[in-house]
């Protein structure tokens, strides 16, 4: 009898403590190094004069580090909606900043800051003002750059979007181009499926660089137009697209630049809209979590506080085993799946039922 009150005891106590420890939650969330809103090396400088402010250069640091955020974030058609932000609105969205580097030299100041943005108000703000945004990672592809010159394969020592595509740059490059080396046999194949060039098997060209993805560009210019047949494979999703330029002279390496670095942006956005995140209402989901100690909560609490696409959540129902919770977050299950195996936990669906497990 008294073993039977022991264990019934320590279930209440557990289930108490658990109760006290939710009970002090509150829905701020941490930083972390990887987390999107932090802008590391957002460098100024200027001259030294009897006009000299350094909290002038400060707000221009401030000024640029939210061009830049809103560069990673936002698909390149959503800039403009957001460009007339003030610089006081601005700051609210700050927490702090830290300096980095910071010299006075030669009548020249120089700086460099990272700066530390609320993601709860950056994300009320984009909520506000309707628009979506993304949380793309770093990756690399293969950049196939394929130009036709009135009906003639240029060679790659030719095409000037091979020569200059690394070199010409845009904010916030996501993805890292791996040229291909020049291969006979790729350009033969590639001249005889030129005019069905959707049956084009990719995969035969980026197989032998060990890299799954892609970018395969047929260009063709004629009659003053430049027209850009895009084929991509982003972590196995795969689509095609076309554009058009109005180019009247292929040397014209001016109206080239802007090409390629509009080609280079486009690209960029195809590969956020694989990351972004719908803020205009949150989905609802209920877990099952199990655990076998306090540990597991309060560490399973700290999570959720990191995911950023987590907009809030609740216990509904706990034992000495498992807990129920109600999650409110942006995006889709496959994205909340892929947030929370990052810190370790797998989210399974059973039958219409969720249920949330740690990694062993």
């Amino acid at each position: 009898m008294s073993k039977y009150l022991i264990a019934r005891s320590g279930k209440y106590i557990f289930i108490i403590l658990t109760a006290t420890i939710f009970s002090l939650i509150t829905f701020s969330k941490s930083f972390s190094e990887e987390n999107v809103f932090i802008i590391n090396n957002v460098k100024v400088e200027g001259a030294i004069n009897i006009n000299f402010s350094r909290d002038k250069y400060i707000n221009k640091v401030f000024l640029n580090s939210f061009k830049i955020l809103m560069s990673k974030i936002l698909l390149s058609r959503d800039l403009n909606k957001i460009s007339n932000i003030k610089l006081n609105k601005i700051k609210n969205l700050i927490n702090s900043f830290q300096i980095l580097e910071e010299s006075y030299r030669n009548d020249e100041y120089k700086a460099t800051f990272k700066i530390f943005y609320n993601d709860i108000k950056v994300i009320e703000l984009l909520k506000q003002k309707n628009i979506s945004f993304s949380q793309p990672k770093n990756i690399s592809a293969i950049f196939f750059p394929v130009l036709f010159v009135n009906e003639e394969i240029q060679d790659f020592y030719e095409n000037f979007f091979y020569k200059q595509w690394t070199t010409v740059e845009i904010n916030n490059e996501l993805i890292n181009f791996i040229l291909p080396l020049e291969d006979l046999d790729d350009i033969s194949k590639i001249k005889e499926m030129k005019n069905r060039i959707e049956e084009l098997n990719i995969d035969d060209f980026v197989n032998k660089y060990n890299i799954k993805n892609y970018v395969f560009t047929l260009m063709h210019h004629q009659n003053d137009q430049l027209n850009i047949y895009v084929k991509t494979n982003f972590n196995d999703s795969r689509m095609s697209k076309n554009i058009t330029y109005e180019l009247n002279d292929i040397k014209n390496e001016l109206k080239l630049n802007y090409i390629l670095k509009d080609l280079k942006m486009q690209i960029t956005d195809i590969w956020k809209k694989e990351n972004v995140i719908d803020l205009s209402i949150p989905l609802l989901i209920r877990i099952k979590f199990q655990h076998t100690n306090l540990r597991d909560l309060d560490n399973l609490k700290n999570t959720f506080y990191k995911i950023n696409i987590i907009d809030n959540y609740s216990l509904e129902e706990f034992n000495i085993n498992y807990a129920f919770f109600k999650i409110y977050y942006y995006g889709n299950p496959k994205r909340l799946r892929t947030e929370l195996l990052k810190f370790g936990y797998q989210l399974n669906n059973d039958q219409g039922h969720w249920g949330l497990y740690i990694n062993d």
